[in-house]
């Protein structure tokens, strides 16, 4: 890692640098119009040889869910990844950025017929199967089209995991996964519909998880599954570790992010000792979130500290949904004083807030300033709500 790539923000003169470029220098600051997503691919690029780097791996498919740029997909193609995705729109979306159907993996609850015979036809990578029900699905419509297709069976482990009840997804009640008890009955799917071909044990236990331990238990605790269905089923010879590493979206040295990397292959590795499978990985936030800022304007500033901004829950519904933090970033600063402020959105929603008291340098109307760590989950999840215009994305 070089110097300044350690440190994702500066000011220098008192301008803001975010990994290593002016963004005053940019045409979109020079002429600001409205709210703008700014991308470092260098640092997607980057992060993804970190991620391959990781000698126990077969292959990345990147959670498309976070981020489906088709110049972001387009680093992830070249780098030789695959797709973790989770609807028919996003396959279709993968196929058009030039993926092959053998480079998916296709997750999610509630995939319908239409979706799941798109699969088959396409002979994809795997199919990710999260219920019984569904699975039973998958089997009838294999044999109608006299197709087979390789299924993974995401167990759910059970391990609670700090972080967001919204993506927690390993717990009991859970819509996501199969719970153990119900894996007999898909067992015995598999056992009678030989087009069925069972090649995979997955589980994800959730997202922006920091610590590596909490990934470990849960490798430990589905590797002894894995080898007891091994005895069973000879077909089975993948291991999907799923994703859910996270980053602190309050901390912005990136030595962490390196170090916290480490941390879990370290540990995967120690788990996975003289484990023979090919062992999968679907990281979506980890590579793409801290790639991008959004750039805002103050429009107004009411009761001498509440910064109204033309950014709103429609860029980024995070906060709103997740009481997520993001930081923020004076464009340029005017004096060393900082000041507490509230900074709210536009949207006709109360909802619509990013932070209640944050320090900002001394801000005042029509300032730009600099929101973090949007690389991921923000305009993937952006809408036109009070019919506001998707904001523009470019790459620097």
């Amino acid at each position: 890692m070089t110097e300044m790539s350690r440190n994702l923000f500066n000011y220098q003169n008192n301008e803001l640098h975010f990994a290593g470029s002016r963004l005053s220098d940019l045409s979109v600051v020079s002429n600001y119009q409205e709210p703008v997503l700014v991308y470092q691919k260098s640092m997607i690029s980057e992060r993804i040889a970190w991620v391959k780097s990781w000698a126990k791996l077969k292959q990345l498919h990147f959670a498309m869910k976070s981020n489906y740029h088709p110049e972001i997909l387009k680093l992830f193609k070249n780098a030789g990844c695959g797709l973790d995705v989770v609807s028919l729109g996003e396959i279709k979306h993968g196929l058009e950025c030039g993926f092959s159907p053998k480079d998916f993996i296709f997750s999610g609850v509630g995939k319908t017929i239409a979706e799941i015979e798109f699969a088959i036809d396409q002979q994809i990578y795997q199919i990710n199967v999260e219920s019984a029900a569904e699975l039973r699905r998958i089997s009838e419509i294999a044999t109608r089209k006299n197709k087979k297709i390789s299924i993974g069976l995401r167990v759910n482990p059970l391990i609670e995991t700090p972080t967001h009840p919204y993506i927690s997804t390993a717990l009991k009640d859970s819509k996501f996964g199969i719970d153990l008890n119900d894996v007999p009955e898909c067992l015995d799917v598999i056992r009678k519909n030989p087009l069925v071909e069972f090649k995979c044990l997955s589980f994800h236990i959730g997202s922006q998880i920091l610590d590596p331990l909490v990934f470990k238990e849960s490798v430990e605790k589905m590797k002894v599954y894995f080898l007891d269905l091994k005895k069973q089923f000879s077909n089975l010879d993948r291991f999907d570790v799923g994703g859910g590493l996270g980053i602190d979206y309050k901390n912005h040295d990136l030595t962490l992010d390196f170090d916290r990397w480490n941390s879990l292959k370290s540990a995967y590795d120690e788990s996975l000792k003289d484990f023979n499978a090919d062992v999968l990985s679907e990281l979506g936030r980890f590579i793409v979130a801290r790639s991008a800022v959004f750039i805002c304007q103050v429009q107004y500033i009411k009761n001498k500290n509440m910064l109204v901004l033309d950014l709103g829950m429609n860029n980024n519904l995070r906060p709103s949904l997740y009481q997520a933090h993001h930081h923020f970033y004076n464009l340029k600063k005017r004096s060393e004083t900082q000041t507490n402020y509230s900074l709210v959105g536009p949207i006709c929603e109360s909802s619509d807030v990013f932070h209640k008291n944050f320090n900002l340098f001394e801000t005042q109307e029509m300032d730009l300033l600099v929101m973090a760590d949007c690389g991921a989950y923000v305009r993937s999840m952006a809408s036109n709500y009070n019919l506001k215009n998707i904001a523009p994305e470019v790459f620097i």
